[in-house]
């Protein structure tokens, strides 16, 4: 399995990004890993400053390239621990655009976020930086949202067979090697108003209980390293609001989960698990792209 080289972690220096830095820092002096920062200057607030400035507009933008690429240069300076290699860069911008090029152009294996605590509702239809970075994106994006005291103990990965949530379990076990590892599916409900006799609904219910059992032994065969700590679940309920209430009851501190394509319209009126867990959840969420099927 191949190692996690290059962590990105773009940050604004507030208190968000500042965990999300942390949590940077911290990956990449366990996994070895080269570690980049990244600031983006808005576009929009720099020319309507540089505006201001009639006189010297070109000056003042240098100026304050020059202040903030001296902030992020104390920041590299400080992270540096155990001869980790830090790189920084300031991009002109809009957030979400300079992000994923960077990660593109410099090969980045794991991008990482501060939780911007925006309403679920409102996201929706507005957007944020991190949804914009995650839908315009195709890198494994983590979004911290807890305060990085620790390593992660217990990472939760939920499962529906398809190329994403496989994906998803591999990033899981590259991200947190020696963590243990839950892997759940869960199952939609049967309806107990279907219009079928008790029998044949008790044995569709049985058929597909044990295809998802047989699913998952193959997964974990063919995902889990020999030495990893997995454990599989099988629940019925809406996934979202399983895979919330599983997190909470096994105190999971990160939960990996696979994102399908998807359109516009779709994720804006109906949303996806992956953005229900991504917003509903305490912990940190890492979401890896991919295409459905």
């Amino acid at each position: 399995m191949e190692k996690i080289q290059r962590i990105l972690a773009a940050t604004d220096f507030s208190s968000r990004a500042n965990r999300a830095v942390q949590r940077a820092v911290r990956l990449a002096v366990e996994l070895g890993a080269e570690l980049h920062l990244l600031h983006v200057l808005p576009t929009l607030p720099l020319e309507v400053f540089k505006h201001l400035m009639v006189d010297t507009p070109l000056e003042t933008e240098q100026m304050l390239y020059d202040q903030t690429n001296s902030t992020l240069q104390r920041l590299a300076e400080a992270l540096i621990k155990d001869g980790m290699a830090v790189k920084h860069h300031v991009a002109i911008g809009r957030a979400h655009v300079e992000i994923n090029r960077y990660a593109e152009a410099h090969h980045v294996d794991l991008v990482v976020l501060g939780d911007q605590g925006e309403n679920f509702v409102q996201e929706l239809f507005l957007g944020t930086t991190v949804s914009k970075t995650l839908h315009k994106g195709h890198h494994p994006l983590l979004i911290v949202k807890q305060e990085p005291k620790d390593q992660y103990k217990c990472v939760l990965v939920p499962m529906d067979f398809s190329q994403p949530s496989r994906l998803a379990l591999h990033m899981a076990l590259k991200v947190a090697p020696k963590t243990t590892t839950q892997v759940l599916h869960v199952l939609m409900p049967f309806s107990d108003k279907m219009c079928y006799p008790i029998e044949t609904v008790e044995y569709c219910r049985t058929r597909v209980l044990a295809n998802a059992h047989r699913a998952m032994e193959e997964i974990i065969t063919d995902c889990a390293l020999d030495d990893a700590l997995v454990t599989v679940g099988i629940e019925h309920g809406y996934p979202p609001a399983v895979i919330r209430d599983k997190a909470q009851s096994l105190n999971a501190d990160l939960i990996v989960i696979g994102k399908h394509g998807e359109t516009e319209l779709d994720r804006t009126l109906l949303g996806s698990v992956a953005q229900h867990v991504l917003y509903e959840a305490a912990c940190d969420v890492l979401v890896i792209q991919g295409s459905s099927g």
